[in-house]
Formats: structure tokens, sequence, C-alpha cells
């Protein structure tokens, strides 16, 4: 389990693992209302993680606006 994580209860904490060890999901970020830092679990096989976590420093905004862009799992590029 991920005791770590201020601000999150135990329910939220084991959704939280449940979401980084599927295949599925390639990138979860989450910030816990009221605390200034942000917990980052990416997939470095995955481009768009890779490219959110080690990428150019660029406004959060822009990061967003790309991954918004990105093709949804399934579709053509």
């Amino acid at each position: 389990m991920m005791p770590h994580l201020p601000g999150l209860t135990l329910l939220e904490r084991w959704a939280l693992q449940i979401l980084v060890r599927s295949r599925r999901t390639g990138l979860v970020v989450v910030k816990p209302y009221g605390y200034g830092e942000m917990i980052v679990a990416a997939d470095q096989t995955d481009p768009v993680a890779a490219y959110v976590t080690n990428g150019p420093d660029e406004p959060a905004s822009m990061t967003l606006e790309r991954i918004f862009h990105q093709p949804a799992y399934g579709e053509d590029q």
C-alpha cells in the first residue's frame, strides 16, 4: 500500500494503487487538495508519459493541452 500520500484516505490510496498497476494506465498525476506537491506515476515506455515527466520545461497548461489532443486508446493517429 502507499502509506506516504498526504491528504488521501485509505480508499483513495487503494484506488490510486489499482490505477498505477494497470497495464492500460500510462500516467497518473495526483495533487491532493491543499497540498503544494503532486505525485506522478508514469510508465516510461509510454511516449506521452515520458514526455510529461522528462520533457522540456514548459507551463503545465501546455503539457495538459498536448495530452488532451492525443488520440484515445484504440483511435488512429
